[in-house]
């Protein structure tokens, strides 16, 4: 961080104030990039959520300025993440937990489908809510899987391996 001097104040004496760098974009990125290749399955799926979560606001807020563009590319982002969600879902280990996570991921899709071609507010909302207490309940899975993994009550899954039992 570097420091730059300020305009003195009321008394003469000068200010200090630190002035945030911003790092370039590739050191950004390689940043971003380590994150997700070092996370574990369960983080991977709680940082699916939290982006899920991101974007959607984002849309809404590009719902309220009327910016078509912004709507549909973040609404495309979600919807890219519930298809991500949809293909590493395990219906094997999974059964019928999968089968209705999968039904769910799906039908939020489908609302987004319309909110976007709709430009509507409450299709946004909705999956929104729904999402909020699946990633709620995600991240105290995963928080409970770090702890017995610190533990070693937990075996590491295969290194790149996609699968969620749901």
């Amino acid at each position: 961080m570097s420091q730059l001097p300020q305009k003195p104040n009321k008394t003469g004496s000068l200010r200090i104030s630190a002035q945030k760098e911003t790092p370039p974009p590739q050191r950004m990125d390689s940043y971003r990039n380590a994150h997700i290749e070092t996370a574990t399955p369960e983080r991977l799926l709680v940082m699916l959520y939290d982006s899920a979560l991101k974007y959607l606001n984002f849309a809404l807020q590009a719902l309220e300025k009327k910016e078509r563009e912004g709507i549909h590319r973040n609404l495309l982002k979600v919807q890219a993440i519930l298809l991500e969600l949809m293909s590493v879902l395990n219906v094997e280990v999974g059964g019928e937990m999968a089968n209705q996570l999968y039904s769910l991921y799906d039908y939020m899709y489908r609302q987004l489908i319309t909110a976007n071609t709709q430009q509507e507010k409450a299709p946004i909302q909705e999956v929104i809510e729904l999402l909020i207490p699946l990633r709620s309940a995600w991240k105290e899975a995963a928080d409970t899987v770090a702890h017995l993994r610190a533990e070693g009550k937990f075996e590491h899954q295969h290194q790149g391996s996609r699968d969620f039992a749901g």
